[in-house]
């Protein structure tokens, strides 16, 4: 029963960190830590779109996508 408990409150723990990692990065212009490349920016939009899609919010995948993207054309940019 406590360990049913405990991996419920890791699991609700992880859905708060991603919601609350998602709101950062849709809503501010740079929130990128220095040390994020495109790549790893890109890794991590996509991991986050594989969990709301997973959850079944696809409003938010959307946004994520067309950011995604935004990061995409600044590497190709760059080029």
């Amino acid at each position: 029963m406590i360990e049913r408990m405990t991996q419920k409150a890791i699991d609700n723990y992880l859905d708060l960190t991603l919601i609350e990692a998602y709101q950062v990065i849709v809503s501010n212009k740079d929130p990128w830590p220095n040390s994020f490349r495109s790549h790893k920016k890109i890794k991590f939009i996509q991991q986050l779109m594989d969990y709301f899609q997973e959850q079944e919010e696809y409003e938010r995948c959307a946004i994520l996508l067309k950011l995604q993207k935004t990061v995409k054309d600044e590497l190709e940019n760059r080029k």
